[in-house]
This record gives structure tokens, C-alpha cells and sequence, in this order.
């Protein structure tokens, strides 16, 4: 199983930061350009074993995705597995942590498993996990950029 975390300070509150980065429909905004994301169940609301459900598009595939809401404390921790797609296993947990006045410390934490065994893991050492470590830190720098924008807009 490989391990993922990456962490960035977010100039907002522990809630602000929280409801933009666990609102399913930010996702497209936040994984763009790399990976193309419909929501398709817009009206989920988050909380423990919800589901949410995406078609999302990357080098040209496209693969249905289905994400189960594990642990889910507003402001504090958000943790959801996926239940569909493309990973053998995939957990991403979110933490939040106060850091001063309006700015907050966000960790992504992610446990992940390749299919197809020994070539999985191989592809994980060669592409995947480098891969995967930019797509999570250019999420993050887009919720940064977010509030920042907004507090420029004040």
C-alpha cells in the first residue's frame, strides 16, 4: 500500500477551509487541468456513509468513481474511501488544524492500492506516486490561491 501526505497553510478558517474542500461540486475546479470531473450526484450532503459519484476523464479515459464518506467531523477531519474507480484501494483522509488567526493548516493524507500486483506497484514507483503527489499539492495551492482571490475581493 503506498502513502501519501502533503500539507499547506490556507488563509481561512478551519469551517471555510473545510466546506470548500470536502463540496463536491469544487471538484472539478480543483483538479483541473489534469483530470476532467462531472458530478453527477450534485445533491449529497456530507456526512458519514454518503456517496458521492463522479465520471472522471484523464488522458482521454473515462472512469465512473464512487466515494463513501468514512469520518466526517465539520472543521476538524473529513475521510472518505472509494468504493469505485480505478485504484484497487483508495482512502483520502483531510485534516484540519488551526494556524493563527483566519489561516489553517490542511494535511491530505492518502493510503492507496494499484491493481495488477507487481506491475501496479512498479508503476506506482515509476509514475504513479510523483504523479499523485502533484495532483494533491496543485489541489491544495488552488484552495490557497482560492481564499486569497476572495480576501483580495474584501
Amino acid at each position: 500500500m503506498a502513502h501519501l501526505q502533503i500539507s499547506q497553510i490556507i488563509p481561512a478558517t478551519r469551517l471555510d477551509a473545510f466546506a470548500y474542500l470536502t463540496n463536491p461540486q469544487m471538484l472539478p475546479e480543483l483538479l483541473e487541468p489534469h483530470i476532467q470531473v462531472e458530478v453527477l450526484s450534485p445533491e449529497v450532503s456530507v456526512q458519514r456513509g454518503h456517496e458521492f459519484h463522479f465520471m472522471m476523464t484523464r488522458l482521454g479515459l473515462t472512469q465512473s468513481v464512487r466515494l463513501r464518506i468514512e469520518d466526517c467531523l465539520r472543521g476538524s477531519r473529513f475521510t472518505y474511501r472509494q468504493v469505485e474507480g480505478l485504484f484497487l484501494t483508495w482512502t483520502h483522509s483531510i485534516r484540519f488544524e488551526e494556524h493563527g488567526e483566519r489561516m489553517t493548516v490542511v494535511s491530505d493524507i492518502v493510503d492507496y492500492t494499484l491493481p495488477m500486483g507487481v506491475l501496479g506497484s512498479l508503476a506506482d514507483d515509476l509514475i504513479v506516486k510523483r504523479d499523485m503527489t502533484r495532483l494533491l499539492e496543485s489541489r491544495l495551492q488552488k484552495a490557497k490561491q482560492h481564499f486569497l482571490n476572495e480576501a483580495v475581493a474584501l
